[in-house]
Parts: C-alpha cells; structure tokens; sequence
C-alpha cells in the first residue's frame, strides 16, 4: 500500500445519487471524508428543526459531533453500516464507504423517527420550547421497523454502485484513471507529454513524477505501451493486416520503429505475432 492521502474524490454524479436520496426519504444525506469533513450534501439540506433547537436552546451541539465522532470510528472498526438513536432520540444511519480496501469516507442520512420509539423526555424542559420541540419531533419523518431494513438495503446498494463505478476515488487514483482514459483516447495520435499535462490541469513535473511512482515508467513508456496494444488488437481482428498498415493505425509515424520497438517489448517481430494470429483465427475456422 502506497502512502497516498486519504483525499476523497467525488463525482458529480455522486451529487445526484444524493439528491435523489435525500429527495425520496425526506431526510437530510452528506458525504464526509474519513475526517468527518463534509464533502457532499443531498439537495443542500439544512439541520432539521428539533435538531436546530437542541443545539441553539438545549447546548446539544457538542454532543451531537461527539455522537458522530465515536459512531464513525465504529464503523471504521467493523466495516458495517451504522443504525443508532442519538442522545435527542432521534435516529441516523451511517454508512463507510471503502475505496481500495479502506474505509475512506461515510455517507451519514438523518434525523427520523421510528415506529414505536417512546418520545423523549419533555419535562425537563421549560413550557414554551418543550411544546415547540415536541411540534418539531412529531413532524420529523417516522419509519416503520421494516422501511428502514428496505432504506438500509438501498443504502448499501447505493454505496456499491459508488464503488464499483469508482464514483468515490482517492486523489491519486482521480489522477490515475484520467491518465489512463487520455491514454486510450488519443494513443493513436501525435500527442506529447505537455498536451496531456495541459489537458489535466497538471504540470509536466507533476504527470512524470506521477508516472514514475505509480507507473514505474515514463510518458513515452506509456504512450507506446498503448499504441503496442492497439496493434495487438488489430491483429487478432483482422490478421490479413500489413505490418505497415497497422503501425500507422496505432499512432507510429515509421514502420521500421515500430518493428523494433514491437520486437524489443514483446519479444518477436511484428510479423510473427501477426503469423500466430493468422494461424489461430485459421484453427478457429476449422
């Protein structure tokens, strides 16, 4: 494991995932680094009232970010989603989300009611506010014991499809999967290291530095990796394909530099890779 910050990166359309989330349950959803950072927020959703009220008249606010601090090292130690009632006797869920085998953020959603739960105590508090807090409690969404194992299980799946569309990277990894799709993109064309770096946003210094820790090789080792399996692909499309035909396909301006850089990298001369690729779609046929 490398030692790269443990920055998220979120897309946009994590953004809207979030929305809609927040949309259907009426509850407020955010995104939080693994230091409790806010990231991203559901329809920019405000603090409930009873919630705003037992921070501002009650001096609950200390112990609501205490609450969230010791529930998220909690579901760091057990990799587990989160569903608690906190010290206002409201209900939040909270959610690790993993990235590269680690636990790099939380998706938290809050504050509602559950069917059944006795109210909190309102005699402690003075008349006027308790009758406001009460109105404010009982106006909170309220699920029944079965909705929320169903919210819990969207929730998951929604963390799932984060993961696997990469929809939640580490900065490096946001680096890396741009390079790589700038790569594919334009391999086949004549593209210099500056064009890239200037396309990302990135300095020279940067990308090469990048590369040679995370790649263990430089622009041009990259570049004509690419180009190399491109002209792999070709082959086992269509055999028939000249050496010269499909070195310039690939974005190699010479055909005799592309024999020696096929032959030295891949350890036979193009035309043998394309004779094995002949043979083969040959014993396919029969």
């Amino acid at each position: 494991m490398s030692n790269m910050p443990m920055e998220l990166f979120l897309s946009d359309e994590v953004q809207r995932l979030l929305d809609d989330f927040a949309s259907l349950l009426d509850v407020r959803v955010t995104f939080f680094s693994l230091a409790g950072e806010p990231l991203r927020r559901g329809k920019e959703m405000h603090n409930c009232t009873f919630c705003s009220l037992v921070h501002e008249k009650l001096n609950g606010y200390e112990r609501c970010v205490s609450m969230d601090c010791d529930k998220q090292r909690e579901a760091v130690q057990s990799g587990r989603i989160m569903d608690y009632r906190c010290h206002a006797g409201l209900h939040e869920c909270l959610a690790p989300v993993t990235v590269r085998n680690r636990v790099a953020g939380f998706v938290m959603f809050g504050q509602f009611r559950i069917e059944g739960d006795p109210e909190p105590d309102w005699q402690a508090i003075p008349e006027p506010l308790r009758k406001s807090m009460r109105r404010a409690y009982l106006e909170l969404p309220c699920f029944t014991g079965e909705k929320l194992q169903a919210v819990l299980g969207v929730l998951k799946t929604l963390i799932d499809y984060i993961a696997v569309r990469e929809l939640a990277v580490l900065q490096g990894d946001r680096l890396r999967n741009e390079i790589d799709l700038y790569i594919e993109k334009h391999a086949s064309e004549d593209i210099r290291l500056p064009d890239m770096a200037r396309k990302l946003g990135r300095s020279v210094s940067t990308i090469s530095q990048f590369l040679r820790n995370n790649y263990q090789t430089s622009f041009k080792g990259l570049l004509l990796d690419a180009r190399l399996k491109i002209a792999e692909k070709m082959w086992r499309d269509d055999p028939g394909a000249t050496v010269a035909e499909v070195a310039f396909a690939s974005g190699f301006c010479d055909q005799f530099y592309f024999s020696r850089v096929f032959s030295r990298r891949k350890g036979m001369p193009p035309g043998k890779f394309r004779s094995q690729m002949r043979r083969a779609g040959e014993c396919k046929c029969d």
